[in-house]
């Protein structure tokens, strides 16, 4: 290494440090004036919450005071330009939750709020959380509510990346809680999400995840994002790898239970003709019984087991032209197949090898009866694992 280079290099190293302890000046060199991008910042400790918090929509509690502001910027359409209005950022966590708040004032043109449809964006003003829980750099958590409290969950894969499969999963759900409220000044917002809906490994009694938080402003089509993330790529503002990392002091391990139970019953009268007797009724009750289990075996591992599997509440696929001679692409919607379906997900240049959706379909589509199955999800260090074995009537 040649001194120069060498020398420019501790001179990057040194404004990196001068950032991460806030100072505003840089030393010199071809780097003077340059700010740290948030995923070369050291993490960030996170606030622990003290004190309840009532999920309504107005984040007036003291717990909520008692946390910092976010310093938020313009993301687009110009990067740390004037931002409209006034967008305040609140994230803090306890032994359970991982909590975030807004309160976004009024802003000229008022507030966009026209949907009311539940996993669906419609252009309405928008208050996001995304969440690498792994702080994997490839996957991650999408959280958002709007002015009329509608919740929308997602899961990102890929990186974001277009070009690398389908980026976001919005088939995917869980367990959380947000509400939102309209106010003099415009309107405000509160997220809970339970750590045991977030997959995360614990070293020495803390996590380390990458998050995002931001406002979406409909009339001006403005985006207000931590951190401050350039929109130099495509999805920037829900890209993992450009979260900033923070630090979860003192939490454990959730391994959660969940158990969804269901029985089908009714009752039938069919008329039947013998030869012998002529006409008569039969009654027929039939009777169906299953459950689904969702058991966390550690904070980042999870199995599903399934036994006697119903998917009669799974909402129909959306309409689709096909005016080629392929066959049409429908994902797969059963919730015991969503959960970090990204580790099953393998291209082989266009086609899809693995595809979920077969699973209870005969070679000519018509439905098999599914007996039950497991399947296994999670990180195990660096690695990410998948497990699924199902069996269907013959």
């Amino acid at each position: 290494m040649n001194r120069e280079a060498g020398m420019g290099r501790w001179v990057w190293l040194a404004a990196a440090l001068a950032i991460a302890g806030g100072a505003e000046a840089q030393e010199g060199g071809e780097d003077a004036g340059r700010v740290a991008a948030p995923w070369e910042l050291p993490a960030m400790s996170l606030t622990r919450v003290t004190g309840e918090i009532a999920i309504d929509g107005r984040p007036d509690e003291a717990a909520w005071a008692s946390l910092p502001i976010l310093p938020v910027v313009q993301h687009w359409p110009d990067f740390r330009g004037s931002m409209t209005g006034t967008t305040e950022i609140r994230v803090g966590y306890d032994d359970e939750y991982l909590y975030a708040s807004g309160r976004f004032r009024t802003v000229p043109g008022g507030v966009s709020a026209n949907s009311l449809q539940r996993d669906t964006w419609d252009g309405d003003d928008a208050f996001d959380l995304i969440v690498d829980s792994f702080n994997d750099d490839r996957t991650a958590l999408q959280f958002t509510t709007t002015p009329n409290g509608i919740m929308i969950d997602q899961e990102i894969t890929n990186d974001a990346q277009p070009g690398a499969g389908t980026p976001v999963n919005g088939d995917w759900n869980t367990q959380w809680h947000a509400a939102s409220a309209f106010d003099d000044d415009g309107w405000s917002s509160e997220i809970r999400v339970p750590l045991a809906s977030l997959g995360f490994s614990v070293e020495n009694g803390s996590a380390t995840m990458g998050i995002i938080v931001g406002r979406y402003l409909a009339a001006q089509d403005e985006r207000h994002l931590f951190p401050a993330i350039p929109p130099e790529w495509p999805m920037a503002a829900f890209k993992p790898s450009l979260a900033r990392d923070v630090v979860l002091e003192g939490i454990t391990e959730q391994t959660p239970v969940w158990v969804t139970p269901y029985v089908l019953s009714g009752a039938q009268r069919l008329r039947r003709t013998a030869r012998a007797t002529g006409a008569a009724l039969a009654t027929e009750l039939p009777r169906e019984m299953g459950i689904d289990v969702k058991y966390g075996l550690s904070s980042n591992l999870t199995l599903d087991v399934t036994v006697n599997t119903d998917f009669a509440q799974v909402e129909s696929d959306d309409v689709q032209v096909n005016l080629d001679r392929f066959s049409l692409f429908q994902p797969d919607k059963r919730q015991f197949f969503q959960e970090r379906s990204s580790a099953f997900a393998f291209n082989a240049g266009q086609s899809l090898l693995f595809n979920s959706r077969r699973i209870g379909l005969s070679e000519g589509g018509d439905p098999l009866r599914i007996l039950g199955g497991a399947r296994l999800v999670g990180r195990v260090g660096a690695w990410d694992l998948g497990a699924l074995s199902m069996q269907v009537g013959a």
